[in-house]
């Protein structure tokens, strides 16, 4: 039998990741799972609060988060909301390792095309970092759309 303790639903702030926290809840509230919320801003915190790129202080990304919980989730949801600065494959996969996460639960952006190809996808490196099963959910105006010529053509800019 499967338990899941600990459930991890990473988000970038998005609308795109409200389909893996509805997910995330869902299988919290079917296994009494202590759930984690993750939000990672790319580069290093350095000085001033200020990440290296020149990006969210550690007190703004905190702000942010804590506004997106509450415009977003339920207030009876009971989730603890963690920010981390770097890479965010690497750090989710730290953040996994230091918890002994049981399940990832990750939104897809739906990218694609020469999109895709060229950007990458934090969800596909957290599949090969890290050793907890990883859930990646399409968010919903992605659910029902198969790629198309279109998508290719708008891409690159031949349209």
């Amino acid at each position: 039998m499967i338990f899941l303790k600990k459930i991890l639903v990473t988000t970038d702030l998005s609308p795109f990741s409200l389909a893996a926290l509805e997910y995330a809840t869902s299988f919290g509230m079917l296994y009494t799972s202590k759930l984690y919320l993750l939000h990672v801003v790319e580069g290093k915190e350095g000085h001033h609060g200020k990440d290296a790129a020149g990006g969210r202080s550690e007190e703004d990304a905190r702000a942010a988060l804590d506004e997106f919980i509450r415009m977003n989730v339920p207030s009876q949801t009971r989730l603890t909301a963690v920010v981390r600065h770097g890479a965010p494959a690497e750090e989710i996969k730290r953040f996994v390792q230091e918890e002994g996460i049981d399940l990832i639960v990750m939104a897809s952006h739906g990218r694609t095309g020469l999109r895709h190809m060229v950007m990458g996808s934090v969800a596909e490196r957290v599949v090969r970092l890290c050793g907890a099963p990883v859930l990646t959910v399409k968010p919903h105006p992605f659910r029902e759309i198969m790629i198309q010529n279109e998508d290719v053509e708008r891409d690159l800019h031949l349209r």
